[in-house]
């Protein structure tokens, strides 16, 4: 699970790297997307067979992580947010939607199709439930991140 999650890392700083991210933030990117990763690997071995739950919960987490990040450096919240839902992003299910239609197999191509809708409608559900949040909540949290790194600054002097 470890490689997965660096991975998971290297995968969102290279899209990071391509939609243009500063570069002092592209860590901050991949832990993003490493974060839904863990989430995401988390959830499904304590819900077994939860559909697509799992994604939810790994998008949520993604969507908490960048708002943080973003009152932490005073950057937008998407440009931590969408490198972060990469990996989450069902590609294989595009894949396998596309090829089964190209093949013929149209059956199999709408069970994939439907399948990536309701994974990609759940990312979108869940980044929605934490942006509705209170913008109040998530700098309390980033404000109480800084001031634990401004203590530990102090206490290395």
């Amino acid at each position: 699970m470890m490689l997965q999650i660096l991975l998971a890392f290297a995968g969102t700083v290279g899209f990071s790297i391509i939609f243009n991210v500063p570069r002092r933030e592209l860590a901050l990117c991949g832990i993003a997307g490493a974060c839904g990763w863990f989430v995401l690997q988390l959830t499904m071995g304590f819900i077994p067979n939860a559909g697509v739950a799992d994604t939810f919960f790994a998008a949520m987490a993604v969507t908490c992580i960048s708002r943080i990040f973003s009152f932490m450096r005073k950057m937008p919240v998407t440009v931590y947010m969408i490198p972060g839902i990469i990996p989450l992003v069902p590609g294989t299910g595009i894949y396998h939607t596309m090829f089964n239609a190209i093949m013929g197999d149209y059956t199999e191509a709408l069970l994939w199709g439907i399948q990536t809708l309701r994974t990609a409608g759940v990312i979108a559900v869940g980044l929605l439930v934490v942006l509705t949040l209170p913008p109040k909540l998530f700098s309390f949290v980033a404000d109480a991140c800084i001031n634990i790194f401004a203590i530990r600054r102090r206490l290395r002097r």
